[in-house]
């Protein structure tokens, strides 16, 4: 082939590529129909939805993005889910989306990125099931069932969403749920009046949730139940839960760090052998107890937490037993310590904890408790 002929063939290898890779962007009038536009994309290209309400459900199996303008609206009604994604790498942004006790956004694929949406009126505002690397940011997400649950999947980020009221006729309501769910990341979300808990996970291990603002739940701000293990709880704020602060029931080798629990039933709670929880740098103040050790919850470790004006500072039931407690501030409890368990240990050999009322030794009211080396405020 000559030198010109090599030439105009690049040239056109060069055209068709640059002519498969272009990204379309399909626009879609306040009258017209989403799923329409959505079967006529193709995987890459952008669909602009102008405002108005659209009465359809979406089904989405390619990988585009869906930008809501103008306060675009899908209400899927009793018909189906409001949107499912089947595709990687899908975005969808800008929407107002309701349905009639269905779920909102179903997600059954990964890499997909949900942003700035308003989900309401839902069983499930977000459904991540079996899903992997999804994100899910900044939406308001409220008055459904649950807010948003994670179903056997991994790896996800829920990030600096609004999650309110999510309490609509259901007995396990609540804003995020994680049933079955591992390594996700649950960071910097708000969570106001979540039914019977803001953030829930049942066995569901290695997450992270970190700088979550959390109140006003019926039951539990955090609750991790039937072996939930390894998970961190770190930097949130839980004020006002009916129950507990932060929760443990069944669930071991889970670090709590740097949270603020004020005005609770109790601060945090751990029952029911939840065992081996390193409980460290916490602030528990104006709670019924500030910590609570109940039910065989053996061999935690309480370290550097501040009890500030509780009624209880720290307090174990006669079946806690093994725990190590000591570097804590103990300060203004209606009783700083109360250990009815066996063979707790209040110092570690050399180094006790805090009291407002420290004598040269500090017998633990309710037992045999002893901390032999008391430290002054």
């Amino acid at each position: 082939m000559s030198m010109k002929g090599r030439l105009l063939a690049a040239i056109a290898v060069a055209f068709i590529a640059v002519c498969i890779c272009r990204a379309d962007t399909i626009q879609v009038g306040f009258d017209e129909s989403i799923q329409d536009a959505v079967n006529s994309a193709r995987p890459g290209d952008i669909i602009d939805v102008h405002g108005g309400v659209h009465r359809e459900n979406l089904d989405i199996a390619k990988q585009i993005e869906l930008r809501g303008e103008g306060g675009a609206v899908v209400s899927s009604g009793a018909a189906g889910n409001g949107v499912i994604l089947r595709a990687d790498g899908i975005v969808l942004s800008g929407f107002k989306i309701n349905t009639l006790r269905r779920t909102g956004i179903e997600i059954l694929s990964s890499n997909n990125r949900i942003e700035n949406n308003s989900i309401s009126g839902c069983m499930d505002g977000v459904l991540i099931s079996i899903g992997s690397n999804n994100s899910v940011i900044s939406n308001e997400i409220n008055n459904n069932t649950n807010g948003i649950t994670l179903h056997q999947s991994r790896d996800n980020l829920i990030r600096l969403n609004y999650i309110s009221d999510n309490d609509i006729g259901e007995s396990s309501d609540c804003g995020i749920y994680l049933t079955g769910s591992s390594n996700n990341v649950i960071s910097n979300n708000d969570l106001k009046n979540n039914g019977d808990c803001s953030i829930s996970l049942r066995t569901s291990r290695g997450n992270s949730l970190i700088g979550n603002n959390i109140s006003d739940s019926y039951w539990y701000g955090i609750s991790l139940e039937d072996q939930s293990d390894r998970n961190l709880i770190s930097s949130n704020y839980a004020v006002d839960n009916r129950q507990a602060g932060i929760y443990l029931d069944s669930s071991r080798n889970n670090t709590l760090e740097g949270n603020k629990a004020m005005g609770n039933g109790r601060g945090i709670y751990l029952a029911f052998d939840s065992c081996d929880n390193r409980v460290l740098d916490n602030l528990v103040s104006n709670n019924g107890e500030g910590i609570h050790l109940a039910y065989h919850s053996s061999n935690n470790t309480l370290v550097n937490n501040t009890a500030i004006n509780n009624n209880f500072g720290i307090y174990l039931t006669f079946s806690a037993g093994w725990n190590s407690i000591f570097e804590n501030r103990l300060i203004g409890n209606i009783n700083n310590a109360y250990d009815m368990g066996l063979k707790n240990h209040w110092d570690n050999g050399s180094i006790g904890n805090y009291y407002s009322d420290m004598g040269f030794q500090y017998y633990i009211p309710g037992g045999s408790g002893v901390d032999r080396h008391p430290l002054a405020i």
